[in-house]
């Protein structure tokens, strides 16, 4: 019996950029009922893989086929006229629309017998929103929620088109531990009913646990496809990276503390969070733990001067301080690193050293004139220290890969120069070897003796890079551990204290 064609076939697909081969004879394929996962360091051409897949980008040469039909996917549509669909890691969402507009934007369904337009819409988002078990508001505009709530109505725009392909770029990335697992628990079902998943993801472990087959991408070519079978992380990271991968290795690193840098006395905001209080010293990382809703978002953006408090005291050095904006908190001391890098943290038409000088423009200016030959000095060097890979400081940030972008965020900070640091999720989307030279900077960022406010997703990392860690819990501190009394379960007990 002839074995039926591939749902889909990627077949010798090349892109290069000016001055960068982004993919070099890619192939690979994908069958109904399978996971095929795609992984690599950042700038291996995942991405633009993917763009390519989505019909964001053509391929300079080389063809897709889907069903075993060649097609040009010259544009999203034709791509989900097709019925490929595409999770962003990147969001893609109005925020002025609500949750269900979002979700079916741009295919809003037909008013259900007895109902009008508006509750049909609005049903039809909450069933998607019930089948990967999420509370969440299908009224409430985009704008209003957090990252990782935008990312979980990424997720149900994709579904919402049913398709037979449904690429996921990064899901997780900014899910924590029990929502990843009813994402996973969603792909497994999916999968059992003939859609093929092409998954792409730097959580290794994932990678393993949901799929059925891997490819390899390094510097834009395919290192090798394996079936899944007796592979291990370990082995994966070798093919990533071309060399042994040693595990084991941890970002902490024992540094003396000084005194206190900030501190938050019984902060509060009406019905967002209440009587939060929180110190760091210097040298110090402290980590702020907690599930989707706990409003540790909410409370570092006030820290930031984001956000407006209605009680208590934010003091910087022992000294009270009004954050009435962002600026108020620079010029206090504090840098902050967003998760939403894209959207929060980089101007994205810009290129990398104007990017880099955001935050010294005043110190580079000169009768009104920007110095660039010192923002050159400076920019050269943090991208030599960071490992940053682009063609140099005049390359657009927004052709970095995801990796190399959150550098640059990084790098705006080293140059500004301040005594605290706010870092939100700052490895979210990055490889592991990425992954390693961020923590090394955060943790070279508290040797320097500068204060440092870590969010991440994953608990594990968090124990691994802090200090101490405070959980919250419906906009209230719920557990403060030191860290030797660090554990997964007893943090964990504290998210739904």
């Amino acid at each position: 019996m002839t074995e039926p064609a591939p749902l889909l076939e990627v077949k010798s697909i090349r892109k290069t950029f000016p001055g960068v081969l982004a993919l070099a004879d890619v192939t690979f394929d994908l069958r109904a009922g399978e996971v095929h996962s795609l992984v690599g360091e950042n700038g291996a051409g995942k991405s633009t893989l993917l763009s390519i897949m989505n019909g964001l980008i053509s391929p300079d040469s080389g063809e897709i086929r889907i069903g075993g039909e060649t097609v040009v996917l010259s544009d999203p549509t034709v791509a989900l006229g097709k019925r490929l669909a595409l999770v962003h890691q990147e969001l893609v969402l109005c925020p002025n629309l609500s949750v269900a507009e979002n979700i079916f934007l741009g295919r809003e369904p037909a008013a259900r017998a007895g109902s009008n337009r508006r509750a049909t819409l609005i049903g039809m988002a909450q069933d998607l929103l019930d089948e990967i078990h999420v509370t969440l508001d299908p009224t409430r505009p985009v704008g209003e929620l957090s990252l990782n709530e935008q990312q979980i109505v990424e997720i149900c725009r994709a579904l919402a088109s049913r398709p037979n392909i449904l690429v996921f770029d990064e899901p997780t990335a900014s899910l924590n531990d029990d929502q990843v697992a009813h994402l996973l628990a969603i792909i497994r079902k999916l999968k059992a009913n003939g859609l093929g998943i092409v998954y792409v993801s730097h959580r290794l472990g994932e990678v393993l646990d949901i799929s059925d087959r891997v490819t390899v991408l390094r510097d834009g070519h395919v290192v090798g496809t394996r079936d899944i079978g007796g592979l291990t992380e370990a082995a994966l990271v070798s093919m990533m990276v071309g060399r042994e991968h040693k595990p084991g290795q941890t970002a902490f690193r024992e540094r003396q503390h000084g005194d206190t840098a900030l501190e938050a006395r019984a902060i509060g905001k009406a019905d967002v969070f209440d009587d939060v209080s929180l110190d760091v010293r210097a040298g110090e990382i402290v980590g702020i733990a907690g599930l989707l809703g706990c409003q540790r978002e909410a409370v570092v953006r006030a820290i930031f001067g984001a956000t407006a408090i209605d009680s208590g005291e934010i003091r910087v050095r022992g000294k009270p301080v009004h954050m009435r904006s962002p600026r108020d908190a620079i010029e206090a001391g504090i840098g902050f690193m967003p998760a939403d890098r894209k959207g929060e943290g980089l101007v994205l038409p810009m290129n990398v050293g104007d990017n880099l000088g955001l935050t010294i423009l005043r110190r580079l200016g000169r009768l009104g004139m920007l110095r660039r030959r010192q923002r050159n000095v400076l920019g050269t060097e943090v991208v030599r220290k960071l490992a940053v890979k682009a063609s140099g400081l005049s390359q657009t940030v927004s052709q970095l890969s995801g990796g190399n972008q959150q550098k640059i965020v990084i790098g705006k900070w080293i140059l500004r120069g301040g005594d605290i640091v706010i870092a939100e999720d700052p490895t979210r989307g990055v490889d592991v070897g990425a992954k390693f030279e961020i923590w090394r900077t955060i943790q070279g960022l508290a040797e320097q003796g500068k204060a440092v406010i870590l969010l991440t997703t994953e608990l594990q990392e968090m124990m691994d890079a802090c200090d101490r860690i405070l959980v919250m819990s419906r906009g209230r501190v719920t557990g403060h551990f030191h860290r030797r009394d660090f554990s997964a379960e007893a943090i964990a007990h504290c998210f739904v204290t």
